[in-house]
C-alpha cells in the first residue's frame, strides 16, 4: 500500500510539473497569436483601403453624371495638377492600388511564413526540453523529497543558507565603514608658491631629524683665514686635503673631508669649493651646479630659471641647491652655497670614483653620508686676513767703497779716531767711498753710519 501512495504522490507531482510548463507554452502562444492579429489588423487596413478608394471612384463617375460643367471642372483640375486626361488619371490610380494590394499581401505573407517558424522553434525547443525537464523532475522527487533523506537534505539547505548569508555580509560591511567613517575634507589644490614653502618646511625637518641623531660636539674644526671661512668634520676623518689648482676647474680653492671607512659607501666625503666671482661671474658656472639633460633645451624658459630648487634651510647659513631625479631639465643634484664678499662658496657630497647613484640625491646622501648636514650646518664666515708682504729692499747702484772694515756684518769706517771735516777744497759734493762721511760728501747707501757720530751729516 506504501508503494502506491507514493506513486500516485509522484504521479500528482509530474502532473503540477506538466501544467506549469503547459502555462507558460500557453503564453507564448498568446504572444504568437498576437502577432498573428496585428497581420490580421493589416489586411483589415487594406480592405478600408480599398472601401476609400472605390467610394471616391463612385464618387468621380456620379459628378461626371450630374452635368458637363462638373466633368469640365475635375478635367480643368486634374489638367492642372497632372496634365493628363481623366481616364489616363483614373487608369494609373488603379495600377497604384494594385501594386500597393500586392505589397500589403507580401507583406502578409512574410508575417505568417515567420510566424509557422516562430511555432516550429517553439515546438522543438518544447520536444527537447520537457523530456530533461520530466527526468530532472524524477530526481528531485525521488531524492530531495524523500523521508529518509530528510535529515541529509535540512543539512545542505542549512548550508546553503549560511553560505549566502556570510557572502552577503562580507560584501555588505564595508560600505557600513564607509558610511560609518567621517569623510575626509577635499584636498585643495596648492599654487607653486605654496608647494615651494610645504618642500622647504619638510626638507628642514628631514634635515634636523638626521643632525638629532649625529653627536657633533667632539669634532675637529678646519679654518682658513686666507678665503674667509671655517667648517667642522669628525675626528675620524683623514686630514683636510687641499687640491692643487686646476685648470680644468674653476675653483681657486678647494679642500677635501674624507671618511676612513670607504666601504659600502657611494659617498665617502664632501668637499669646500671656493670660487672669485671676477672670475666664474655666475653661479651657474661653478663646478658643482648640474649639466642639463639635453643641450637643446639651454635655451628654453622653463630651464633658466631655478628658484624651485634653491631651498632656504632654516638656521643653516648655507642655501640649498636640491634638483629631484625627475627634473626636466637638469641631471640630479644636491649641494649648498653661500655668497660672501668676492667669493662663493660651494659645499658639495664627494661621490666615490666610479659609483653611481640609482636613486634620489637627497635620500643616497642621507643613507650614506649623514654627517654631510652636520658638517654643512657648522661652516661659518668669518673675516679674511692675509700677511702683508714684507717690503721690497732697494736696490743699490751705488758703487761700492774703496775702504771700510766689516762689524755685525754692515760696512764701516775703518779709521779708529775719524773726525769729521771737510775733504780737500777744489772737488765739491761727491760719494763718500770710505764709509768716513764728511761734509761736502754723500752718504754710501753700502756703508753704515753711527748717528751719535755723523747724525748731523745724515740729514
Amino acid at each position: 500500500m506504501g508503494k502506491k501512495r507514493k506513486h500516485k504522490k509522484l504521479k500528482k507531482n509530474r502532473r503540477a510539473f506538466a501544467e506549469k510548463i503547459f502555462n507558460k507554452e500557453n503564453i507564448e502562444i498568446e504572444k504568437i497569436k498576437s502577432e498573428r492579429s496585428w497581420g490580421e489588423k493589416i489586411d483589415k487596413k487594406i480592405q478600408e483601403v480599398k472601401f476609400i478608394l472605390a467610394e471616391k471612384i463612385k464618387g468621380f463617375q456620379l459628378n461626371k453624371l450630374e452635368g458637363v460643367e462638373a466633368e469640365s471642372n475635375i478635367q480643368k483640375e486634374s489638367a492642372r495638377e497632372f496634365e493628363k486626361p481623366a481616364f489616363i488619371l483614373k487608369k494609373e490610380i488603379s495600377q497604384k492600388f494594385k501594386r500597393l494590394r500586392y505589397l500589403f499581401l507580401d507583406i502578409a505573407r512574410k508575417i505568417k511564413t515567420k510566424q509557422r517558424k516562430i511555432s516550429g522553434k517553439m515546438m522543438a525547443f518544447y520536444q527537447k526540453t520537457i523530456p530533461t525537464l520530466k527526468k530532472w523532475n524524477n530526481i528531485f522527487c525521488t531524492g530531495m523529497v524523500c523521508k529518509t533523506n530528510i535529515k541529509r537534505d535540512v543539512y545542505i539547505i542549512g548550508a546553503a543558507i549560511f553560505i549566502a548569508a556570510t557572502t552577503l555580509a562580507l560584501a555588505w560591511y564595508p560600505q557600513l565603514l564607509k558610511s560609518k567613517s567621517p569623510e575626509k575634507p577635499a584636498e585643495v589644490a596648492l599654487s607653486k608658491e605654496e608647494l615651494d614653502y610645504k618642500f622647504e618646511q619638510e626638507n628642514i625637518l628631514n634635515i634636523s631629524t638626521i643632525q638629532e641623531n649625529i653627536d657633533s660636539s667632539n669634532w675637529k674644526e678646519y679654518k682658513s683665514l686666507w678665503y674667509g671661512f671655517k667648517i667642522k668634520y669628525p675626528q675620524s676623518w683623514k686630514a683636510p686635503l687641499v687640491q692643487p689648482y686646476s685648470r680644468i676647474s674653476k675653483a681657486g680653492y678647494r679642500v677635501s673631508f674624507i671618511a676612513n671607512e670607504q666601504e659600502n659607501k657611494n659617498f665617502i666625503g664632501f668637499d669646500v669649493a671656493v670660487y672669485d666671482i671676477a672670475r666664474v661671474k655666475e653661479f651657474f658656472q661653478t663646478d658643482e651646479f648640474p649639466k642639463l639633460k639635453d643641450e637643446s633645451s639651454k635655451d628654453a624658459e622653463s630651464c633658466k630659471n631655478i628658484e624651485g630648487h634653491m631651498i632656504e634651510t632654516g638656521d643653516y647659513p648655507a642655501e640649498e641647491i636640491y634638483i629631484p631625479q625627475e627634473d626636466d631639465c637638469y641631471n640630479p643634484a644636491l649641494f649648498f652655497t653661500v655668497v660672501k664678499g668676492q667669493y662663493i662658496y660651494n659645499i658639495a657630497p664627494r661621490l666615490k670614483v666610479g659609483a653611481t647613484i640609482n636613486n634620489d640625491s637627497m635620500v643616497a646622501v642621507s643613507d650614506n653620508l649623514p654627517e654631510f648636514f652636520a658638517a654643512v650646518s657648522s661652516f661659518e664666515n668669518i673675516d679674511i686676513v692675509r700677511p702683508r708682504p714684507k717690503p721690497v729692499a732697494p736696490k743699490i747702484t751705488a758703487p761700492k767703497p774703496a775702504s771700510y772694515k766689516i762689524e755685525g756684518g754692515r760696512l764701516v769706517c775703518e779709521k779708529k779716531n775719524d773726525k769729521p771735516g771737510k775733504s780737500d777744497k777744489g772737488k765739491g759734493k761727491h760719494m763718500d767711498m770710505e764709509c768716513c762721511l764728511d761734509p761736502d760728501e754723500y752718504p754710501n747707501p753700502n756703508c753704515y753710519y753711527d748717528p751719535a757720530k755723523y747724525g748731523k751729516y745724515l740729514k
